[in-house]
């Protein structure tokens, strides 16, 4: 009988109007959130694949991309070290030395971007992204710039990609709060 009953409200509750109407509200805002950045489908889906989204307001979106940005800064630190400990790359292991550095030097920016976020101080958040972009950029710049650079994944230029992308549409989500 219990079991019953569990059945007949879950089928109440999610046929329910109110059910559908909070999950396209929840839609409307991240699709609103992330529509003006430079690749709305980026944003979209690095909110969405967090389970926080479903509750989340424009300062929680936010924080989401900010999370996303630091997850990359440690992938990309972690990849960097691993070719610089490469003997097959060692005419290139200075760079990727440095660029292991300026992505923990990111997520460190990015930890403060998201104090800053979580505090409502946002001109600091936005100071703060800038700073781990500029980190990044110092990362491309060593491939760029060093001669001795044999090798660069594809995924590692990816990830510098979708760095650009996300911190741009974190820049501009908390400009607009």
């Amino acid at each position: 009988m219990t079991s019953e009953k569990l059945l007949l409200f879950l089928l109440l509750t999610l046929s329910s109007p109110l059910f559908f109407v909070a999950a396209d509200a929840r839609d409307r805002l991240i699709s609103r959130a992330c529509q003006n950045t430079p690749v709305p489908e980026i944003c979209k889906q690095c909110v969405e694949s967090d389970n926080r989204s479903s509750k989340a307001d424009t300062v929680g979106i936010a924080n989401i991309i900010i999370d996303c940005l630091i997850s990359h800064s440690s992938y990309l630190a972690s990849n960097m070290s691993i070719l610089a400990s490469n003997p097959e790359y060692s005419s290139s292991k200075s760079a990727y030395e440095h660029c292991s550095l300026h992505c923990s030097d990111a997520k460190k920016a990015l930890n403060s971007a998201a104090i800053g976020l979580n505090n409502g101080v946002y001109d600091f958040a936005q100071l703060s992204l800038r700073e781990s972009a500029i980190d990044q950029s110092a990362c491309r710049y060593e491939f760029m710039s060093s001669k001795n650079i044999t090798y660069v994944p594809e995924n590692v230029e990816f990830d510098l990609k979708v760095f650009d992308i996300l911190s741009e549409a974190a820049y501009i989500i908390i400009g607009k709060l």
